[in-house]
This record gives structure tokens, sequence and C-alpha cells, in this order.
């Protein structure tokens, strides 16, 4: 049985794939829906209901106080989306069980922008994957390490990038989203306060919008540094030495995504080599999430297990290890058995004990033909062995 604990964000995805992976591996599952997202939560709850078997399938709605009561029950895998602070709610409660968890979290996904590479693609692409419904995704960009010689260019581009995408007010853009309560857009609104504003800044607190915002001098320590920032706010910081950059990474939880956009081969080796991350995407950003062959999910802090594609099966499977050995030949097997102090076996057990694989020999040949000669002899004893049952006793 498989519980399922679903989010907000994207509810659709996050709770169908995994329930889709639970099916096809065979498992029963209970879903608890997204109390942050009603609307999503009746339409899933709903259709849940309609074409599942319900006894075998089951959708909750509900708050802290279902999930808290759903944790108290022994499941045999426990599937959650969500952030770090709850995923290590839900892995204290599984481990009362010794549940097996798949936790999807988040964390700061950092950017690399090096000297060489196509500045205006990669500002496209960074905007876009940050602006994705309205930067509440647990992929998104998180903050950008621009190299010095790059970095005026890169926030001119943006700006440009986000007025070809939104218009010269995103606000009345039918295409970029509102954050999604009151609680969170009061928590982003504050983080703008952590840099200088050199894009967006706007807020309209009556539908909860913030503006594509980019900061720069962010101090390290800040609150918009420490947290997963989950809106459409983005801190710039450049570097000259790449090396700073790395240092600075080991000093921080492992993130979901590492974005690196650079030509240098090897520069992505190092970056391959260097940066724990869940995913390393070069040159783009979320595009690994639409390849069903790509296994999804965190290290450390950012989430234990992988899913999509068969990776969501594998997850909801045991592999079982299965030894199927014949009935007969149990002359063969007479050398494992007691007592051991019959002759034969002494005899066996001193050759092998003695015998010296590496010392010297005229030839490869001749180590062959005395390993092969012990091996004879073994089989020769075991079948010889009076009262043996196979079919080479008497």
């Amino acid at each position: 049985m498989i519980l399922v604990i679903g989010t907000w964000n994207y509810p659709m995805q996050c709770t169908l794939v995994p329930l889709i992976g639970a099916i096809c591996a065979g498992c029963c599952a209970v879903v608890k829906l997204s109390e942050v997202a009603p609307t999503a939560s009746a339409v899933m709850k709903k259709y849940f209901d309609l074409f599942l078997d319900p006894l075998c399938y089951r959708t909750l709605e509900g708050g802290v106080d279902t999930a808290t009561a759903l944790l108290k029950l022994r499941w045999d895998h426990i599937f959650f989306t969500g952030s770090v602070s709850v995923g290590k709610i839900v892995a204290k409660a599984a481990a009362v069980n010794l549940t097996p968890v798949t936790l999807e979290l988040g964390g700061k996904c950092p950017v690399i922008v090096d000297e060489n590479t196509n500045i205006d693609t990669a500002a496209k692409r960074i905007i876009w994957g940050k602006c994705v419904n309205a930067g509440q995704t647990c992929i998104a960009p998180d903050y950008i390490y621009c190299h010095k010689k790059q970095m005026p260019t890169l926030i001119e581009r943006m700006k440009q990038h986000i007025t070809d995408m939104y218009g010269e007010d995103p606000e009345q853009s039918d295409g970029f989203a509102r954050i999604i309560n009151q609680g969170h857009y009061n928590r982003l609104k504050s983080l703008m306060n952590d840099g200088t504003v050199v894009i967006g800044g706007k807020t309209n607190d009556e539908t909860n919008y913030i503006s594509p915002t980019i900061l720069t001098n962010t101090p390290l320590d800040s609150k918009v540094m420490q947290d997963e920032i989950f809106g459409p706010i983005l801190p710039i910081m450049e570097y000259e030495d790449i090396q700073s950059v790395f240092k600075f990474f080991r000093t921080r939880e492992k993130p979901l995504v590492c974005y690196l956009f650079s030509s240098n081969a090897k520069l992505v080796d190092e970056v391959k080599k260097k940066v724990s991350a869940g995913t390393l995407d070069v040159n783009d950003c979320l595009m690994h999430m639409m390849i069903p062959t790509l296994p999804f999910g965190g290290v450390g802090h950012s989430g234990i297990g992988k899913y999509h594609g068969k990776s969501t099966f594998d997850q909801f499977s045991h592999h079982k290890s299965v030894l199927h050995k014949p009935i007969g030949m149990e002359s063969v097997n007479n050398l494992r058995y007691p007592p051991y102090d019959a002759e034969w076996k002494q005899n066996l057990i001193y050759s092998l004990a003695y015998y010296k694989p590496n010392a010297p020999t005229s030839n490869g040949f001749a180590k062959y033909a005395v390993t092969s000669t012990m091996a004879g002899a073994a089989f020769a004893y075991a079948y010889s062995y009076p009262g043996s049952s196979g079919f080479g006793g008497q």
C-alpha cells in the first residue's frame, strides 16, 4: 500500500506521475491531495473517485491534521513532494516503521553563466525557467553566478526578454501567474529588501502579483540567499574565478538542479565532477523534466529517490533476488557439509591452502593446468564419496 502526498504548485503532475507508477507496479494507493490548491484537489478527487477502483485507490482532501493521521499508519512506501522542512517530518514518521520513502524536495538551484556562452540565449532560457508559474517551481533557477565580463550584458538581455515574453507590464499578461496565497506573497515581498532591484520590483497586494524581479548586491547571508525563493525573484552575483563559486556551493546544501551555460567543454566536465546536485542541466532550464528516460530527483537535502518513466515503476517495486537451484547433483555439494575431517576433504583443503596462483610458472598455460587439475580432483573426490546421492554416487 502506497501513500502519495501531493503538492500545490503542479498538483496534477506531481500527483498523477507517482500514482501512475504505483498502479503500473501493481500497488494499491492512498492519495493525499494538497489543501493549498483546493480547486485542483476537488477536480482530481472527483475524477479519481469516478474512474479508479475504490477498493484499491482512495483520495483524501484535508490539511495538516489529515496528513499527520496518515503518517501514523504503516505503509509499504511513502511518496512526498514538498518542502525540506515537511520532508523531514515525513521521513521521521516513516522511520518508526522503517518505511522506505521517496522525497521530492527542493533547494536553491544555482545557475552558472560562463563568459564563453551565447549570453542572449542564456538570458532568454533563464528568464523563461524562472518565470514559469511565477517561479513557484522546485527546479526554477534560484540565483545566478555570472562571470564579471558578462554581468552587464546578461542583465540588459534579461530585461529585454521579460518585455518580449510578457510585455511592458507583465501584470497585464495572460502568461504570467500569481502567487498562490497571501502568506507566500508576503514572504516573497519581504525578500526584495535583500538587494538592489535592477529589474521589476512591482507588487499588487490585492492580486498577489509580484513582477519578474532581478536583484544585485545581495549579501550571501541575507534571507533571500538562505531559503528557497519559490517566486519570481532572482539574485545575480558576479565571479571572476570559478573556483570561488565551487567553494561557495560546498558551503550550502546540495540543490535539486544545477544549471550551467557554457560552451567550454573543460568547464562543463569540471562542473560535472565538482558540483553535487540531483541533476546538471547544461545550456537549458527545466527541460530535463520533459525526458521520461531521465530519472528525476534530488540528493541530500533536495531529496531521496528518483522517479519519471521506468524509475517511477522502480520506486514502487521490490527488486527481489531469486535463486532457483536444481535439486539433483547433491554429490557436488558434499564438500560443504560436515564432518570436515574426512581424509579427502582434508587433502583438498590442504591443496587449496598451499596453492599459490602467483607462483612463477613457465607460462600461463601451466597455471591454467594446475587450476584445472585441482578442480578435477575436487570433482573426483565429490563423486567418489561413499553414500553420495548424486549421479556419481553409489
